[in-house]
């Protein structure tokens, strides 16, 4: 299929190629990587004789017929300062402070775009004396349908002021890696909020996937069919998610459950399911959109009616509609808006609609999307009571609801964005198209990779094979059959609960965990360093100093090295578990649940046989068959660490080799 090339406004080869060019991310400041072969790329008449010098170091090529030509500058030791200069004829581009060190690309979604400005700490907590080391270059965010054939932007010299608009983890580990090293080190920023793995790998792979091959394939015969009414370019992400959800949702669902009485004061529901607020839908194992009703009863005192009250329910996710004893008191969003979902609501009751005794809440939720989380009531805890105006009478809400499922709209709303095209930051391929092919080749000392959230709802299950194709894919572009990743797994966020058997984060982990076993890889953990309320937490510095701790061990023949289970029986009512590294027995061993074959599990007792191998039982179980550890979006008990300080993952396994399912959620 004929596609369109190299056409962005931001060109950086661009009109007749009759002098010479070379791109800024080969220039000013730029970090090539020390101990191997580095790409230079530039154009030229066509025909004419290049040289290059740079420290040592001398180079000629020839332009061939289009005026391109490449440089394969030969290994280097590291070097900072050096000046480097192209020559063509009469034309010479100089650049000065080239240097050679340690070039890493920083890249995922928006816990990864995270400016440094925003972290906590931020830019001010960095020591001069580690930044004069370090240059960062970000790839710049372009959506288009094609190619580009060079990177735009220019090296930047480290500093407060400079970090303060990158990428905090990315800077972060920069500065403490440029202070164990002493040696320059160049970090490329590849970032976008709310993206999913798969625009970040590229056509020929997706293409070649079991998951993606007739996808792409149909998304390819029709891209360029995509925008025909649009007169401009089609930046637009947000109006193309509103006009996808029209289309598949011409009309707000109509489902009927407010005309039924589900938001009266007076309504059954004791047949409705029973679920922990605040929390997602799924994990009552409602992993889609949909339209959900909530209801609970509270009780209040003699003298109700004399006061005036407020209702706080925390953040709603995406679209409320709420009611006191059948009265609807507001609203906020609507079936189409995305902006909402994680807005606090606060509405005033009217006066004397509470009274002594019970009253209802009702509310209907609907979320069309699945973006990250899903629907649901999703606080924080703290945010969520009735209270009345002068605070001597305050109901807190946070705990046991009735909920009731009453139209699934599946998870249609979230992939659909895999095939919006030009202007869609989720297309199929687009971020590897123009953000890393520009630059394939270039010589790598590794990847920190910093994404998941946006695939936990719709794609978990597939997610293993997204990553591992996403790595091999990588690896192969930048020529680099060992190129070394850091898999950061997903935070800790929302509800803490000591098992959630339907959550999709615990499932991420669990793809990222076996993609950095079978590729390699090193993984990081994040657990702790979350926060529930908030998908972005701010304590960066931590995380990106512990894959700097990583990497430096590494880099001096020392890799960490992840503790994993290496065997799992049944030892008379308990189940034996024996890992791959000696633990730290100081740490802590609540995270474990465990389970008969019918899989109601319950909380284990555990303890230490030996420095490897520990023991789980349950006064519950007689015949144990399935364990997991610190399986939930946000795991209570989590900790255990092997002597090295390396965080056991979380994990789940069966005596029959089988990856179980619970049924039962555990605070």
């Amino acid at each position: 299929m004929l596609k369109l090339n190299d056409i962005d406004k931001g060109e950086v080869f661009s009109g007749r190629n009759d002098k010479l060019q070379i791109a800024g991310f080969y220039g000013e400041h730029a970090v090539f990587q020390h101990g191997k072969t580095t790409v230079l790329r530039g154009r030229a008449p066509a025909g004419q004789k290049v040289e290059l010098s740079v420290g040592e170091c001398r180079l000629a090529i020839f332009a061939n017929r289009l005026g391109e030509f490449t440089f394969k500058i030969p290994p280097m030791k590291p070097a900072a300062g050096l000046r480097m200069t192209i020559v063509c004829g009469d034309e010479k581009v100089v650049f000065e402070d080239v240097s050679f060190g340690n070039v890493y690309i920083a890249s995922g979604q928006s816990n990864m775009a995270m400016l440094m400005k925003n972290a906590e700490p931020d830019a001010s907590s960095l020591d001069g004396e580690d930044l004069c080391m370090v240059r960062i270059f970000s790839l710049p965010v372009r959506t288009y349908y094609g190619t580009a054939s060079a990177p735009e932007g220019s090296w930047i010299k480290g500093s407060p002021e400079t970090l303060s608009a990158f990428s905090a983890i990315g800077g972060f580990f920069a500065a403490a890696m440029a202070r164990k090293t002493k040696i320059p080190v160049g970090i490329i920023g590849a970032t976008y909020g709310g993206v999913n793995i798969e625009a970040f790998i590229s056509e020929y792979s997706l293409l070649n996937s079991s998951a993606y091959a007739e996808e792409t394939a149909r998304y390819e015969e029709r891209v360029a069919s995509l925008d025909l009414d649009c007169r401009s370019f089609p930046g637009d992400e947000g109006g193309k998610l509103d006009r996808a959800l029209r289309k598949l949702f011409p009309e707000e669902p109509a489902d009927g459950g407010i005309e039924a009485g589900f938001c009266r004061e007076k309504w059954d529901d004791s047949d409705w399911e029973s679920m922990l607020l605040p929390d997602s839908w799924t994990q009552a194992g409602h992993n889609h959109a949909g339209i959900f009703y909530f209801r609970r009863t509270v009780t209040l005192p003699e003298g109700t009616e004399t006061h005036r009250f407020t209702l706080h329910l925390g953040a709603v996710d995406k679209y409320d509609r709420t009611f006191i004893n059948g009265k609807e008191i507001g609203s906020t969003g609507d079936a189409y808006s995305m902006e909402y979902w994680n807005v606090p609501r606060v509405y005033d009751v009217p006066e004397h609609l509470l009274h002594e005794g019970e009253n209802s809440i009702a509310i209907r939720v609907l979320s069309l999307c699945s973006i990250c989380a899903d629907g649901g009531i999703t606080g924080p805890a703290g945010e969520m009571y009735l209270e009345s105006e002068d605070g001597s009478i305050r109901v807190e809400l946070a705990g046991r609801w009735k909920m009731k499922e009453n139209f699934d709209a599946g998870t249609e709303g979230m992939t659909c964005m895999h095939n919006f095209g030009q202007g869609g930051s989720n297309s199929l391929h687009v971020f590897y198209d123009t953000m890393l092919r520009p630059i394939e080749g270039t010589a790598l000392a590794g990847v920190l990779w910093y994404q998941g959230e946006a695939n936990a709802i719709c794609t978990a299950n597939i997610y293993q094979e997204l990553l591992e194709l996403m790595i091999s894919d990588w690896r192969r572009n930048f020529l680099d059959s060992k190129l070394h990743f850091y898999i950061i797994q997903l935070p800790d966020f929302q509800p803490m609960h000591l098992f959630a058997p339907f959550g999709t984060w615990p499932l991420l982990r669990e793809a990222q965990t076996l993609a950095a076993k079978n590729t390699g890889s090193t993984l990081v953990n994040t657990i702790g360093s979350g926060d529930v309320c908030d998908i972005h937490p701010r304590k960066k510095k931590e995380v990106a100093e512990r894959i700097a701790d990583y990497e430096f061990a590494r880099l001096n023949g020392n890799p960490v090295k992840t503790p994993a289970v290496k065997r799992i029986a049944a030892e008379g009512r308990g189940i034996v578990i024996q890992f791959d590294e000696a633990l730290d027995r100081n740490s802590p061993v609540e995270g474990f649940v465990m389970a008969g074959k019918e899989l109601f599990a319950c909380e284990a007792t555990v303890r230490f046989l030996t420095a490897d191998t520990v023991e789980l039982t349950s006064e519950a179980l007689e015949e144990p068959f399935a364990v997991w550890y610190g399986w939930a979006e946000n795991p209570g008990g989590f900790g255990l660490k092997s002597l090295a300080g390396i965080n056991v993952p979380p994990f789940r396994a069966a005596l029959d080799g089988s990856l179980p399912v619970g049924k039962n959620l555990i605070d």
